[in-house]
């Protein structure tokens, strides 16, 4: 859809360097190999915008009904979609002021009723649940615009302006501070789409200068009104900017890069007629292609990846431990992780272990429990946890203990294994 989007106010040869851009870029590759809901905001926005302009642009009824399909299929899934409903008003009010929509205003009222009415009949199952459990459907974003969780920080109106400037600066300088899904304090873009993007906001702006399409300033205000789920984090400033609550920025954004990257080409093709001219062209987009490619792979299979494995707690290695103990000399339900501050989800532990349903902790307060139980028994603890440990040593004589060593400094933990009783 990226493609089709930079064709449509483009070329395809707009869509076509848009599309490779976002397609090797470190900002959705990171959100996406997180595995969470992340991504979804950009999915739905993108065929919502794409059929919204070409409606717009060939007036077409079956494009409005398309965009209003994926605006409702849209916020059933990540929660910063449901900003999107205020985007197409938006592109609703630029079409209508502009001369591209004369003689045509009342034909765009009526499509923007169609995009409503279809998106509202796509809601409804969601709108059940928010009439059954209101409170479960908006507290994420309450607690983050209004404060419900925590006073916001300082005036309303400050905060807004500094989050509006830090989110439209991410791209060249600083893109949050959340180490889960994003490089901290580095930008969204690398190097090379960022000067991309730099020249094709110029473009853009010149572009709509000269001919006042609507879809020029559209595709420039879709920017921060994109990241307003991250802009509008007032009580946690903080949070702000961050790379999964503006992702459907990366629609525009890599549409414009696209845009500079296609415009230098194409430019320096006319300055270049000879063939040996062409070919320089050719190799110099190839060359900035791998070049954006190279920084982008050493970002998210280098630098993150790294950084992550870091930071993140090997749940998995725990869950295989469990899951091999299980599958011999166990079961599931005789296997058990001790809570330590700060550590490990035993939530997660079961769902690598297999057991997606079980949570594995066990507190120590829990530990005479496990008497009872005659079968083989596995206690997993963390290496600092020697406090717990000899009391199960106390409790279970015949039980041994083997650091599970882990590469990685702070990741190592302790299995103890307590033999049947016959």
């Amino acid at each position: 859809f990226i493609y089709l989007i930079g064709k449509e106010i483009g070329n395809r040869w707009v869509g076509f360097c848009a599309f490779l851009l976002a397609g090797m870029a470190y900002w959705p590759n990171v959100i996406s190999r997180i595995g969470l809901r992340f991504p979804l905001y950009a999915l739905f926005a993108a065929p919502t915008i794409y059929f919204l302009i070409r409606g717009f642009k060939r007036q077409l009824r079956n494009d409005f009904i398309l965009s209003g399909l994926f605006l409702g299929l849209g916020v059933h899934g990540y929660s910063p979609a449901r900003f999107l409903p205020f985007v197409i008003v938006v592109a609703f009010l630029l079409f209508i002021i502009h001369p591209a929509a004369k003689g045509k205003r009342i034909q765009a009222i009526t499509s923007l009723i169609i995009v409503a009415g279809i998106s509202f009949a796509v809601f409804l199952p969601l709108l059940r649940y928010v009439i059954d459990d209101p409170q479960g459907f908006s507290i994420r974003a309450f607690s983050r615009l209004l404060g419900t969780e925590q006073p916001l920080p300082g005036p309303a109106w400050e905060i807004f302006l500094s989050n509006t400037w830090k989110a439209l600066i991410m791209f060249f300088h600083d893109n949050g501070e959340i180490w889960v899904h994003s490089i901290p304090h580095r930008p969204a873009l690398d190097y090379v789409t960022g000067a991309l993007f730099f020249i094709g906001l110029i473009i853009v702006i010149a572009r709509y200068i000269k001919d006042r399409k609507w879809w020029d300033v559209f595709l420039l205000v879709s920017i921060p009104l994109l990241m307003m789920p991250s802009i509008l984090s007032l009580a946690f400033p903080a949070e702000n900017p961050s790379l999964n609550r503006t992702s459907a920025a990366i629609i525009p954004v890599f549409v414009i890069a696209g845009i500079g990257l296609e415009s230098i080409l194409a430019n320096l093709i006319k300055r270049l007629p000879s063939a040996k001219g062409q070919a320089l062209v050719k190799i110099m987009g190839i060359g900035l292609l791998m070049w954006s490619g190279a920084l982008n792979y050493n970002l998210v299979f280098t630098q993150f990846n790294e950084q992550f494995m870091a930071g993140a707690w090997n749940t998995s290695e725990i869950g295989k431990v469990i899951r091999g103990f299980a599958d011999s000399i166990g079961n599931e339900n005789s296997a058990y992780v001790v809570p330590f501050p700060y550590w490990v989800d035993t939530r997660l532990v079961g769902i690598n272990a297999g057991f997606p349903t079980k949570d594995y902790a066990l507190w120590p307060d829990q530990f005479e429990q496990t008497l009872s139980d005659t079968q083989n028994k596995l206690f997993i603890l963390k290496e600092e946890d020697m406090e717990e440990l000899e009391l199960l040593q106390a409790m279970y004589p015949k039980g041994t203990r083997k650091l599970f060593d882990n590469p990685r400094e702070g990741k190592d933990f302790w299995i103890f294994s307590v033999p049947a009783e016959k």
